[in-house]
């Protein structure tokens, strides 16, 4: 697989075969960590973190007091930390103690919840004044998927991009789970982000519906205290099943996976070599391509949600395709990186994993957001995939499809 590639070379040569072919924001200081109370204990089992984003249009909303505080309490395997961050307010920094009471270890003033170095700051306090074998980070706000998720509307910062993820925890050290409460952010392309800084990643395939996190905090905590020393895959399956476990509105919608990070990388290059091997074979792949394509399941289909997002279920693509090596390689990576997934009944076509699959270029211009716009992503980068999406949208674009 290629990890650096040389652009102009590889567009001509797209063009050539493709046509040959034819023929024939204001930014808030982040919290200083030399200026926040200390407070260190002894290493335990589990540290869990909690990045609670509420800078955004959520009239206010603190999931801390309303959903998150009756389920944390710390124990003598679990320390709990949380940064706040709510519109027009300041931040604040707590520790929630055994008796589920949050005890403010700082007032932090203003932060950009969007910024990668609040959320390597915060990961570092926690490291550093209460350190455990493990860490386990929730990150809480809207998700974009490949986009990445956590906006900050007091400092008119869009999202955190996952390249921007990458860059905090790489800063911080990488921690052993990530779990989103956000929209979309089981995309093929997130994970791939942050392969070598998480050991399991968990999130929603689809829309969050907001309705899903009552009780997934307190099962997961009761979990780590009474099991401290469960694999990190296996809490990570745990916190998918919790999501099943429990009825609510909305249920019906439920996708929630749990991935092995580290196993990301055979798929992606799976995916590499099914993207050569069509743009190879043009001519013969591109009905194949179109046919799979229509019948495979589209995300965030509410409202314009889908056309601003453009993702579609991974392995139903894979499975739609004719057989070929390239698929078999492909599905068996698939099964390999996906620790667990579950789905609603109305979410039936959901595996847990999605991928950006415009047929035309969007409104949104999507393609060339995908590409560039600072996003940065590692997957496009990597792989020829965005050039297959350029073959893809071109054809669909010259035969009106």
């Amino acid at each position: 697989m290629e990890n650096t590639k040389l652009r102009t070379i590889k567009s001509s040569f797209i063009v050539t075969l493709f046509f040959g072919m034819m023929i024939c924001s204001v930014q808030a200081a982040s919290p200083d960590i030399d200026n926040l109370k200390m407070k260190t204990t002894q290493t335990k089992a589990w540290t869990q973190l909690y990045y609670l984003d509420c800078d955004y249009d959520s009239n206010n909303f603190d999931p801390l007091e309303q959903i998150f505080i009756d389920e944390i309490a710390s124990s003598e395997n679990v320390d709990n930390v949380v940064i706040l961050d709510r519109e027009e307010e300041p931040a604040f920094l707590y520790y929630i103690d055994e008796d589920n009471n949050k005890i403010l270890l700082d007032e932090l003033g203003e932060v950009n919840m969007g910024d990668p170095q609040t959320l390597a700051d915060f990961i570092n306090y926690g490291k550093q004044n209460y350190p455990a074998e493990r860490y386990l980070l929730w990150v809480y706000d809207h998700g974009g998927g490949w986009k990445g998720a956590c906006m900050d509307v007091t400092n008119n910062d869009p999202l955190l991009s996952m390249e921007e993820f990458q860059q905090a925890l790489t800063d911080a050290g990488g921690v052993d789970i990530i779990s989103f409460y956000a929209c979309l952010m089981s995309s093929i392309e997130s994970v791939y982000e942050l392969r070598d800084v998480v050991d399991v990643y968990v999130g929603s395939e689809d829309l969050a519906y907001g309705t899903w996190f009552d009780h997934i905090c307190g099962d997961t905590n009761q979990l780590l205290a009474a099991n401290p020393m469960l694999s990190s895959d296996a809490v990570g399956i745990e916190i998918v099943n919790f999501y099943e476990d429990h009825d609510y509105m909305y249920k019906n919608k439920l996708t929630m996976s749990a991935i092995k990070a580290q196993k990301i990388v055979p798929l992606v290059e799976a995916l590499d070599d099914l993207s050569k091997s069509f743009i190879t074979h043009w001519l013969r792949s591109y009905r194949h391509v179109r046919e799979a394509h229509n019948n495979t399941f589209l995300l965030a289909n509410l409202g314009e949600w889908a056309e601003a997002f453009e993702v579609y279920d991974l392995k139903g693509f894979l499975e739609n395709l004719p057989d070929s090596p390239e698929k078999t390689v492909a599905l068996e990576a698939f099964d390999e990186a996906l620790l667990v997934e579950v789905h609603g009944t109305s979410m039936e076509e959901t595996n847990g994993l999605s991928i950006f699959f415009p047929a035309h270029k969007s409104p949104y211009e999507l393609a060339q957001e995908y590409k560039d716009a600072g996003l940065m992503l590692d997957f496009p980068k990597d792989t020829w995939w965005n050039e297959f999406l350029f073959f893809f949208i071109l054809t669909n674009t010259i035969l009106r499809r």
